[in-house]
């Protein structure tokens, strides 16, 4: 590396120094936790699941690089992480097991090469992403970097995206699909006017989509905003974010909420009001390139040995595409679960700035690719790829498996994603049949819910849960069939059926054999599951949800790539999410998703759809707070049956419920219109209070902690910790108190606070016979205090 970023803005500097000092501060116990978790975030800096390490993420807007950012984060790679580079699906660049001690000199490492990681995380504006093909790509209407790359320089640091309710994502696209638009934020699209014989850039704009647990597409806002209105669109917008997105309950502030809310129609007012307001507002000029990039005169040895290999010629037609500058190619090289070793990647950077035009761009597809290639020096281009083992072909094709981290870093992560997606790997490369027919389907998979790898836009998705099989709690996949999208509008995928996890690969081998046994001519995977429907696959994919006794095979019940006893023992709370999602916010998800399905069945008036989506999702409710019991049923009546006596009775969601429980043994999907609105009706308040009690019940944001309360350190040094249960009847004070006490250390005090009467005389004797201390108990302004010693 040879140049390095002279004058490093003042701004970027403070904040580094800032950084530090919040370090010190925090290693002097000056500041406070989850203030400091705060502050890192805003940083790029994420938790981990492992202790004592953090998650470096940067920003690279719209994914591009030079050569010499490249050699930077690569050695960024090497002294700070574990030496891998992990590309994201925003194009970003991610280090794992970062020491918090070496983050200050990390950043100051990226900045002297104009490398930031300034709200990469957090409840920011996220990585503007772009097609990776822009400004080469053949059937662009024009370049749409240089605009995602404004966006970003205008919105980072600004007042408004610095507190928002949740994280905002923009995303830019220059011709049919590549953009994503309709699963982001704000998604843009290059459109042409002609106004008085002269062309205006502008773009089409949707606003309101994400995918997360419960996934949206988004709307239009607009057919054409100029490019001299673009920043101001995207102020606009953030403003009306800002303003009325929902600041205290986060499982519901992302932007697709306040649409959901509002309406489209009022989200259009609020913006109207905001773009006037900043009409006298003066924005920074829109920097684009006068004269188009050409590399200059490029010498290299051509390499031909390849030209007759018949795997060069593969993988020149499956990752290379040719440019419309003539003579030129983009090439992608395909990363392996998104990641490249720091020496992989420097020997990239040399190629790039030997062999093509000194720019790198990461994919929303995890993978690299490299524009300003010529045709005869592709051979080349292949040798040295060979020479790393990074030759394989297959981008953008069914080989080309999109996931997360997953449970191996995440906190959030419940399977092992990145475990599954090494292991179908394994299988489209050693004996997986290739065909051209084949090629449209994407695979992705998540660990959780919450749709990091993609999953809902896949034709065959994974998200991973859990489930106790045979009385043991074993990994599962939710699979997720037909999900597709292009530039305008998204078909999110179906979820299918839940399967333990083991048995994932084989359930993608015989989806993709039924589509290609049963399709018709010229009929499209996403074509193929409409047709048949969510019955015939659930069917076919029904012997896939058993698993043998543990005895018979316990290797079943580990998730992939690990040897360990599946637990959710060591899963932490979610940093950015705000909330836990674990496997009651799953079960909740999934109520949600249920209640919507019915609702849209019900608007189709397909009243047998729509009473068995009803009450899957009042089971799916009921499932999730019998958690707190320790309890799973596969058994839908009995769920219903436990959660009536120990949910509806304890008076923890409303009686009004009690009519569910005992209309439901009684009324079947052959139900008239009016016994279907009402169970619509009833499914979803019943599955928005449980959210809500669920969200009083984990305030202190961990797996177990069902209510939660202030800590602090004792005299002694003990953790001493408050729990507050005025209000909650036995014997669930009790179980709140013994899931309290699972999550603190030996020795360490618990105060509880309880009701006078049956309470006060419970509790305490329940927790002595599970071998606890009780230090003192004492009434205090008309309720019961005790203090625990954990044993």
């Amino acid at each position: 590396m040879e140049t390095k970023t002279l004058n490093i803005p003042p701004e970027v500097k403070r904040e580094i120094e800032e950084f530090t000092a919040e370090v010190e501060r925090l290693n002097r116990g000056k500041v406070d936790v989850e203030d400091f978790k705060r502050f890192r975030l805003q940083q790029g800096i994420y938790g981990q699941r492992q202790d004592d390490v953090q998650m470096v993420r940067t920003k690279l807007s719209t994914g591009r690089m030079t050569t010499d950012q490249l050699l930077c984060l690569s050695d960024f790679a090497d002294r700070y992480s574990n030496g891998i580079l992990h590309v994201t699906t925003r194009q970003d660049f991610q280090f794992h097991f970062v020491k918090l001690e070496d983050v200050s000199k990390g950043l100051q490492d990226l900045a002297d090469y104009g490398l930031t990681t300034r709200e990469a995380c957090g409840n920011t504006v996220r990585n503007v992403t772009a097609c990776h093909k822009a400004g080469t790509c053949k059937e662009e209407i024009f370049d749409v970097a240089p605009y995602g790359k404004a966006v970003t320089n205008y919105l980072i640091r600004h007042a408004v995206t610095q507190n928002l309710p949740r994280k905002f994502k923009i995303s830019f696209g220059g011709c049919s699909g590549c953009g994503l638009a309709p699963i982001h934020d704000i998604g843009l699209n290059a459109q042409i006017r002609n106004k008085d014989g002269k062309e205006i850039r502008g773009f089409k704009v949707l606003i309101g989509g994400g995918l997360g647990s419960f996934p949206h597409g988004a709307k239009p806002l607009t057919d054409f905003i100029s490019e001299e209105n673009l920043l101001r669109m995207c102020e606009a917008i953030v403003q009306v974010f800002d303003k009325y997105g929902d600041k205290k309950n986060r499982n519901k502030a992302r932007f697709k909420y306040v649409l959901d809310k509002l309406g489209l129609k009022k989200i259009k007012e609020l913006y109207e009001e905001e773009f006037a307001a900043l009409a006298n507002q003066t924005f920074p000029p829109i920097e684009i390139p006068k004269q188009e990039f050409i590399p200059q005169k490029l010498e290299f040895k051509i390499n031909n040995e390849f030209n007759s290999d018949p795997e060069f010629q593969t993988w020149k037609n499956r990752n290379t595409c040719e440019q419309r500058q003539s003579g030129y190619f983009n090439v992608q090289i395909k990363l392996a679960l998104g990641d490249i070793t720091s020496d992989k990647a420097r020997t990239v950077a040399k190629m790039a700035s030997n062999l093509g035009g000194g720019i790198i761009v990461n994919t929303v597809n995890q993978n690299m690719m490299i524009p300003w290639v010529k045709n005869n020096a592709l051979s080349t281009f292949y040798a040295e790829l060979q020479k790393i083992g990074l030759h394989k072909a297959g981008t953008e094709e069914i080989r080309d498996i999109t996931c997360c981290p997953g449970s191996e870093t995440c906190n959030l992560g419940i399977t092992a994603s990145r475990g599954l997606v090494e292991h179908l790997n394994e299988e489209m490369e050693n004996g997986f049949p290739h065909s051209k027919e084949l090629d449209h389907i994407s695979i992705k998979a998540s660990g959780c819910p919450n749709s990091c790898g993609q999953h809902h836009i896949a034709s065959i998705g994974f998200h991973g849960g859990a489930k106790k099989l045979n009385g043991v709690l074993a990994p599962h996949y939710e699979i997720l069939l037909g999900g597709r999208i292009d530039e305008d509008k998204v078909i999110f995928g179906t979820s299918v059926i839940k399967i333990p996890a083991k048995n994932a690969p084989q359930a993608t081998r015989q989806v993709i054999d039924s589509f290609k046994n049963e399709k018709l001519a010229n009929e499209s995977f996403g074509e193929f599951f409409d047709r048949k429907g969510k019955d015939f696959f659930r069917e076919l994919l029904n012997p896939l949800r058993e698993l043998p006794q543990l005895e018979e095979a316990p290797h079943s019940y580990i998730d992939f790539g690990s040897k360990e006893k599946f637990s959710l023992e060591d899963r932490g709370q979610g940093e950015c999410a705000g909330a836990v999602t674990d496997m009651i916010t799953d079960r909740l998800a999934e109520a949600e998703r249920a209640h919507f399905q019915s609702k849209l069945a019900l608007e189709k008036e397909d009243y047998s759809q729509a009473m068995d989506h009803a009450k899957r999702s009042t089971v799916a409710s009921a499932r999730a707070l019998l958690v707190t019991e320790g309890m799973d049923f596969n058994d839908d009546l009995e769920c219903i049956r436990k959660f009536h006596s120990l949910i509806i009775d304890m008076e923890i969601v409303s009686g009004k419920f009690t009519e569910m429980g005992e209309r439901y043994e009684k009324e079947n999907s052959t139900a008239n219109k009016d016994i279907v609105s009402w169970w619509v009706q009833n499914c979803g308040e019943l599955a928005e209070e449980c959210r809500d009690v669920n969200n009083k019940m984990q305030s202190d944001k961990s797996l177990r902690i069902r209510v939660g309360g202030d800590d602090k350190k004792s005299s002694s040094g003990q953790s001493f910790q408050k729990i507050d249960l005025r209000g909650v009847k036995c014997p669930f004070n009790y179980v709140k108190t013994k899931l309290k006490l699972e999550t603190m250390l030996s020795g360490d005090h618990l105060e509880a606070l309880l009701d006078l009467g049956e309470p006060e005389k419970n509790v305490p004797k329940s927790i002595k016979n599970d071998g606890h201390e009780v230090l003192s108990m004492e009434k205090v302004n008309g309720h019961f205090k005790i203090v625990i010693k954990k044993a």
